[in-house]
């Protein structure tokens, strides 16, 4: 089964037996092996094998689901994410450029090889580990623990996020770590309790002798909003598209990649990358690049080292916009290294809701119906 109509036979049982019940179970983690609440779509949305528009249009034209309202929202978390980053690249840059973090590197190599003395902590390590995937809100605990009591700091338990989840997502994963210090919502940190562990993992585990750490996170300095982000746009410029494996939703694509010469998807390996990622995500990423590349007679995988020789005579390129993260800043690089013009191609979806991310979640709550309006009108018009 191709990993397109995987994903879409689990958004449709997903859709059918489960959404309604959604808001009430959603945070139980029974753990790894056990029936799940959650839809864990997220590595497929994370590469738009779906995209989160395709699931809201879904939710409100074929399936019609009135407990929805949850879900619908948590998916919107994810845009908004994206929006909040693209409004503020700095965020991105800053974190990846820090390289003068304090702490215990003994501890640190025991917290990431789940050898600390919290056992549900080491059990979401090698949860993580086996199966590239966590529970949002054991998500919420393991950071917490990360931050509070083991007193590490944020931004490599973002990265070691970053390096097993297959749904490591530059935006909301790095996002939602600043949140849970305290950064991203000003003063407002994500403590557990032992009742709620309880609670939510089905009495699996007990934090009854955790005492979590003062810690008080800052920045330095307050971190602008960009002036203007890009304009929408997905018409050719070139006879050449740049693509990455961030992005390739078939149902836009399939229209737009035959208007090229030839298309060139890049998945970045790790001595391009400023976050390294282990063998699995990689694979992950791979198989879903190579299932890709079946589907046209003009795309071909390239590596990414041969990009200057393979560009050598073109001087400007399309690329599939892959938002702020790892692969612009590759693109971005060899932009300037060798002179080239890069046209980015940008979603009308993505830039209009993008525009409402320049404050806080429930700013961009209040324009939710106004993207809805926008996903029916764009979905309806191009027949998706």
């Amino acid at each position: 089964m191709s990993f397109l109509l995987k994903a879409q036979s689990i958004w449709d049982n997903f859709a059918k037996y489960k959404i309604n019940h959604y808001a009430k179970l959603r945070n139980f983690d029974f753990g790894p092996n056990s029936e799940s609440s959650v839809s864990k779509l997220s590595p497929f949305i994370t590469h738009r094998i779906l995209s989160e528009y395709d699931l809201i249009y879904d939710i409100k034209s074929k399936y019609q689901r009135k407990n929805s309202t949850k879900f619908v929202e948590e998916i919107f978390w994810r845009v908004y994410w994206k929006g909040s980053m693209e409004n503020r690249p700095e965020v991105w840059q800053n974190f990846i450029s820090e390289k003068n973090l304090d702490f215990d590197y003994e501890l640190y190599e025991s917290a990431i090889n789940g050898n600390t003395e919290i056992d549900f902590f080491n059990a979401w390590v090698l949860e993580l580990k086996r199966y590239n995937y966590l529970h949002n809100h054991t998500r919420m605990w393991f950071a917490s623990t990360w931050i509070f009591n083991l007193g590490l700091p944020w931004q490599l338990g973002s990265k070691f996020f970053f390096k097993y989840l297959f749904d490591g997502d530059a935006a909301s994963n790095l996002l939602s770590w600043r949140w849970f210090g305290g950064l991203q919502t000003k003063g407002k940190q994500y403590l557990f309790s032992s009742s709620n562990l309880r609670k939510f993992s089905n009495n699996r585990f007990n934090a009854e002798k955790i005492i979590n750490k003062q810690i008080f996170l800052e920045e330095l300095n307050q971190i602008p909003l960009e002036d203007e982000i890009y304009k929408s746009n997905m018409d050719p410029k070139s006879d050449n598209l740049i693509m990455f494996e961030n992005d390739l939703h078939l149902a836009t694509l399939k229209n737009l990649i035959p208007s090229y010469k030839k298309v060139f998807i890049i998945l970045l390996k790790n001595e391009q990358r400023q976050i390294k990622l282990s063998e699995s995500v990689l694979k992950f990423k791979q198989d879903l690049v190579s299932e890709f590349v079946e589907q046209f007679d003009n795309v071909k995988q390239i590596d990414p080292c041969s990009l200057e020789i393979t560009f050598k005579n073109n001087k400007d390129i399309d690329i599939i916009y892959p938002g702020v993260g790892e692969n612009y800043d590759f693109i971005t690089e060899f932009k300037n290294l060798n002179n080239k013009k890069i046209f980015n191609l940008v979603r009308d979806e993505d830039l209009f809701a993008w525009k409402f991310a320049k404050k806080g979640f429930f700013k961009f709550k209040d324009n939710i119906p106004k993207i809805n309006q926008r996903i029916f009108e764009n979905y309806s018009k191009n027949n998706f």
